[in-house]
């Protein structure tokens, strides 16, 4: 069984009666509450763990209490004028706090790389397509069949100072310009001649998780991770819950993937060890066999006139140790120098 509510005194009504209600037929109904985001590509991802969730445990009610966070709610600021902590999570957190939700979905990259306390990830999902797509305005599609193909001056849109810089770094001829909103929100804005925009950068997994043909028809270039890789965690779904609620704890084990895990704990170990938030120029790329991992790590200056990389392997079991000490190289390579930068331009 699964309920739909929204955010608010009806919707923590709507739970409040379900416990009750579950709590009359005993244990075997119990409620499991999950937060999520209100855009459709958020209730897709909720309805996909909820899936998996209800592929071990059928006997479970599944409540999904809806709510808009302050990155949903800000539209006309770019991402990093808004803020960098908990820009997509924060509100949820709350809920959690609260205990009006158990559990939360978030695509793994937009998480803190330190979470408040008491709360952790109880799963990474097996992850999706990592890498991203270009996608050219629709009057375009004949003449541009590639990023490569777009003349000087061709404006891309893109919020992300990863994206940004990766492509600076590879195409100085192109400019840049903020876009804000959902797949289909940023979809109407590229093909608005009005508004200036050649194409958009997306990341795969969102689309291909849409499941919407208009959506992935669209795909006019996938970008080849060799050459652009990607963000951190990027493809991955993390479900976050209170540390100390071990039956939920429990639970989500079943849904975790563990290699997935260890190449989250690798990336977001990166991350942190550069002491970047979800908004830096930060790009990977990850491999692994069956006992090692394999991670590049590159910090890029805004223009993409600037950039050191890094790659190192080691076991597997000591992932979250690797991209700590990936951090460490780039550090002192340049990428504190190039982030310093960078932070005190923002200021």
């Amino acid at each position: 069984m699964q309920v739909w509510t929204r955010q608010g005194g009806l919707a923590l009504a709507v739970v409040g009666l379900l416990l009750y209600y579950c709590k009359k037929m005993g244990s075997a109904r119990r409620v499991v509450r999950v937060g999520s985001r209100k855009s459709p590509l958020a209730l897709v991802q909720t309805e996909f763990v909820i899936e998996k969730l209800r592929e071990i445990r059928p006997d479970l009610v599944y409540v999904v209490v809806l709510t808009d966070t302050k990155g949903d709610q800000i539209l006309d600021k770019p991402l990093v004028a808004i803020g960098d902590k908990g820009l997509f999570t924060h509100e949820l957190e709350t809920h959690m706090y609260n205990k009006t939700i158990d559990i939360a979905v978030h695509s793994c990259k937009d998480l803190q790389t330190t979470l408040p306390p008491k709360l952790c990830i109880g799963a990474f999902l097996s992850r999706h397509e990592k890498e991203d797509v270009f996608i050219a305005r629709q009057d375009l599609r004949d003449q541009v069949r590639s990023i490569s193909d777009l003349p000087p001056g061709s404006v891309v849109g893109t919020s992300s100072l990863r994206r940004r810089a990766v492509l600076a770094h590879h195409y100085p001829h192109l400019e840049f310009k903020d876009i804000r909103g959902n797949i289909g929100t940023r979809l109407k804005k590229l093909d608005d001649v009005a508004n200036g925009y050649s194409g958009t950068i997306l990341a795969h997994a969102g689309l291909r998780r849409m499941n919407d043909e208009s959506y992935t028809s669209r795909v006019t270039e996938v970008l080849k991770e060799d050459k652009y890789m990607y963000a951190v965690a990027q493809g991955i779904l993390a479900v976050e819950c209170r540390s100390d609620d071990q039956w939920t704890l429990d639970l989500l084990k079943n849904i975790a993937d563990p290699l997935t895990t260890q190449v989250a704990l690798a990336e977001r170990a990166l991350l942190r060890g550069l002491e970047g938030g979800c908004h830096v120029p930060l790009a990977v790329r990850t491999a692994t066999t069956d006992d090692t991992i394999t991670l590049t790590g590159a910090v890029y200056s805004l223009d993409g006139q600037e950039h050191v990389q890094h790659t190192m392997t080691a076991p597997l079991a000591e992932a979250e140790q690797l991209g700590a000490r990936v951090a460490d190289h780039l550090a002192t390579e340049g990428a504190k120098e190039i982030l310093a930068a960078l932070h005190a331009e923002k200021k």
